[in-house]
């Protein structure tokens, strides 16, 4: 990557005044504010069994650009291409099978050996045979102070999966690939009659950066008041307090509070957005489900009952069965959000103020391979 000697010395002058950090030419917005990061992840469902010409992962950077094509090809050993995160104190992005393909029993964990450039490294297979048919994954960080001085971090890498459970993975950058015999699962958390359709976390007390709360969407929890989200506050006491027992029962792991969407069945990925108050999940009934203020709606006991606030949906909106949907969460820089469809092949970009029946800013799609979940790291002032 060549640098122009007016940029380095720009970038050289901005640095010293504490205010911007170098970046390579190619993240560079062609119009607008430099956005510092804006990497969207694409897994793709496409899978062929030995061979290496089908890329099933992209990562388009920059992403809020006037296009979606400057992009780097990755072969990731999983089969058919399902969840997909990536999380900067990881340093890795985690992808999963969603199992509709081939029978995958694989988390794939790919290091990302240089941030400020976002490129892959290699992959590490986490095996567990529950990893059948996930549906989300997370990536929870515990810190803690030791002493007057230090400090002691633990993460996990949360799996839900259509067999109706939670398995927790902890530091799972240590586990997989040459290790062998490592114990993989650390918990392994019954859900009970739910079943997941997403997994993300939540802010709980912004005081706290530990506290978080577990929010698992579900297509049927065992009643017959439709699809939802149940919301559980039980996270840190089963990962962190109590680290012996393996196999958790749902009675012990039950949520605290269940939402309920009214007339909204086929939900599927989710994209939460705390510093833009918004929420939305993507729905297989052509339509992304929006939701604002999901502290408030998230918080409480019991159950409750809502509509969403406002979808995008309609024939201008080009979408016919959207699988992924993310939102630029930046406060200064996120303008956009982005929504992938695995019937039409496409990627299509809103902006974050489209509502209804609104065409898209710009799609994409990429020759005939089906974009399946997508995600969206963007960081107004990452550190390199």
């Amino acid at each position: 990557m060549k640098f122009s000697f007016q940029t380095c010395v720009i970038v050289l002058f901005a640095s010293l005044i504490g205010v911007a950090s170098c970046k390579k030419l190619d993240d560079e917005p062609d119009v607008g504010e430099v956005s510092l990061v804006s990497r969207l992840y694409i897994s793709f469902r496409d899978y062929q069994p030995n061979s290496s010409s089908i890329k099933n992962l992209f990562i388009v950077d920059p992403a809020d650009t006037n296009n979606l094509d400057n992009i780097y090809q990755y072969l990731s050993p999983t089969k058919g291409g399902g969840a997909v995160i990536f999380d900067p104190n990881a340093k890795a992005i985690f992808q999963a099978s969603e199992g509709s393909i081939a029978q995958d029993t694989f988390i794939q964990r790919i290091s990302l050996d240089n941030d400020a450039y976002g490129i892959p490294g290699n992959a590490s297979a986490l095996g567990y045979t529950g990893f059948r048919n996930v549906r989300g994954l997370a990536y929870y960080t515990y810190a803690q102070q030791v002493g007057n001085t230090g400090s002691s971090v633990t993460n996990f890498l949360l799996a839900a999966t259509g067999g109706n459970m939670l398995y927790a993975v902890s530091r799972p950058e240590g586990k997989g690939g040459s290790t062998g015999g490592s114990k993989i699962i650390d918990k392994q958390i019954s859900l009970g009659k739910i079943v997941p359709t997403s997994l993300t976390l939540l802010q709980g007390n912004t005081d706290d950066k530990n506290d978080k709360l577990l929010l698992v969407g579900f297509e049927s929890d065992g009643t017959s008041k439709g699809n939802g989200f149940a919301v559980f506050t039980l996270l840190k006491q089963e990962l962190i307090d109590r680290p012996r027992d393996t196999i958790v029962a749902e009675s012990r792991f039950v949520p605290t509070l269940k939402v309920y969407v009214q007339g909204k069945t086929g939900l599927g990925a989710v994209s939460y957005a705390p510093n833009k108050k918004l929420f939305a999940v993507a729905t297989t009934e052509k339509e992304v489900l929006f939701f604002r203020n999901p502290k408030e709606l998230f918080t409480g006991t019991g159950e409750k009952t809502v509509r969403p606030d406002y979808v995008i949906g309609g024939s201008a909106t080009g979408l016919e069965e959207p699988t992924g949907v993310a939102i630029d969460d930046r406060i200064e820089n996120g303008k956009f959000l982005y929504i992938s469809d695995t019937k039409n092949r496409k990627i299509s970009r809103f902006k974050l103020e489209d509502q209804g029946n609104t065409a898209p800013e710009l799609t994409k799609t990429y020759g005939t391979m089906t974009p399946n979940y997508i995600f969206l790291d963007a960081r107004e002032r990452p550190n390199f």
